[in-house]
């Protein structure tokens, strides 16, 4: 089902020069896909995948709580990020992301495809902003075919030296500080010049991805597919166009186009 601030949407619609920032996992991804941070243990399993999914089933459903306060659900969300990098980096190789991805039971919702191509077309800059592992996101969508000039990944990027992972944890970008500025300066004046940016996330925390300035002349588009009863008034109260069931980006084209 698809909720929609019509008087918002009718006021940028038709707008041509903008900007599209997207979060990846269960965003351009379908709710039942493999994540960016689940891809490798699912492939390498053992004791990697079950630890990561007690970690897992500790801390998501903290993610989709949003009676918790901002600052200790950040702490939170922090402790998990720097708890499931810490185990990945154990295992974690340059082989094993591109054999993982070309495995990976991670799907893309329909439309997603044809919008990247036809904003690659028209030279549409794309940002897509994850805390997941930026190797494993550029890799599926280089295998997917939609890795164009025009797509900018910004998500924690392992480093390999002599085939060891490297990252920076001082630095681990996670749901709750995932905001405009880790994206690259000179995208963001890219962003800053357009008529209108389009947002899709999947938590209310993706929001962060635009400066809080710039949400006047942004269509937010949010992805409800899990505790949709007790977290719908909040999104509609967050997002222009709240889509519910796994909806898929065919139904949001001609609304925002």
């Amino acid at each position: 089902m698809i909720y929609i601030n019509d008087k918002k949407i009718n006021k940028l619609k038709n707008i041509k020069d903008y900007a599209v920032i997207t979060d990846f996992d269960w965003t351009l991804s379908t709710v039942t896909s493999q994540t960016s941070m689940g891809i490798v243990p699912d492939y390498i399993g053992g004791d990697l995948l079950e630890k990561r999914k007690e970690i897992f089933k500790y801390y998501h459903p903290i993610e989709l709580d949003y009676t918790i306060p901002d600052d200790e659900k950040s702490k939170l969300m922090k402790e998990w990020a720097q708890k499931s990098f810490s185990l990945l980096s154990e295992y974690i190789t340059e082989d094993i992301i591109i054999n993982a991805t070309k495995s990976a039971k991670t799907y893309l919702r329909s439309g997603v495809k044809e919008l990247f191509k036809i904003l690659y077309e028209k030279n549409i800059p794309i940002v897509v902003m994850s805390a997941g592992i930026g190797n494993v996101i550029k890799s599926f969508l280089k295998n997917e075919e939609i890795l164009f000039d025009n797509v900018t990944v910004v998500a924690n990027m392992f480093e390999f030296k002599n085939n060891k992972p490297l990252l920076d944890f001082k630095n681990i970008v996670y749901t709750s500080n995932k905001n405009y500025y880790n994206i690259p300066e000179n995208i963001r004046n890219i962003i800053e010049e357009k008529e209108k940016i389009i947002l899709f996330g999947d938590v209310i925390e993706d929001l962060k991805m635009i400066n809080k300035e710039q949400l006047n002349k942004t269509i937010t588009c949010g992805f409800l597919d899990k505790n949709i009863e007790s977290n719908l008034n909040v999104f509609n109260e967050n997002f222009d166009i709240v889509l519910t069931d796994n909806e898929d980006f065919n139904s949001i084209k001609d609304i925002i186009m």
